[in-house]
């Protein structure tokens, strides 16, 4: 007690303020790995079951935070068609990432994610001012 009577409250210095992070990473090393070994498997079920439980998920993830972050979705009729189509891309890209330049397959994946999306995007907005009406030829 202090001499006002009052008691004396200590703070440790070791407590942080605000919410506690997740542990699982939607896109952490296991994905990493998994690509890796999806890369080097030869065999189509074995491929299959590796993109299906650890990959698919994470690319999923990866686009539907894209989309939302950057407001891709805006410019298109149907959010989840833009982001299956955006998976789609990456499982074609799958081959094309090399893990022996040093890249992480998060940083590698989510530039390649993020291209496409400005690109379908600028192409959607482009046919969108191309189409011509019906209801402005009315008038005349």
């Amino acid at each position: 007690m202090t001499t006002n009577g009052r008691k004396k409250i200590i703070k440790s210095p070791g407590r942080k303020k605000g919410r506690k992070r997740k542990k699982r990473l939607y896109f952490g090393p296991e994905t990493d790995k998994a690509i890796c070994n999806f890369q080097t498997t030869e065999d189509i079920e074995e491929r299959k079951q590796i993109y299906q439980a650890v990959i698919q998920p994470s690319f999923s993830k990866l686009a539907e935070n894209l989309i939302f972050i950057h407001g891709f979705a805006k410019h298109h009729h149907s959010y989840e068609a833009l982001k299956g189509d955006c998976v789609a891309f990456l499982y074609e890209t799958l081959q094309k990432f090399d893990s022996s330049k040093g890249s992480k397959a998060f940083s590698y994946f989510n530039v390649v994610a993020k291209n496409w999306l400005i690109i379908q995007s600028k192409k959607r907005v482009k046919n969108l001012s191309r189409h011509v009406s019906l209801s402005n030829f009315k008038d005349m």
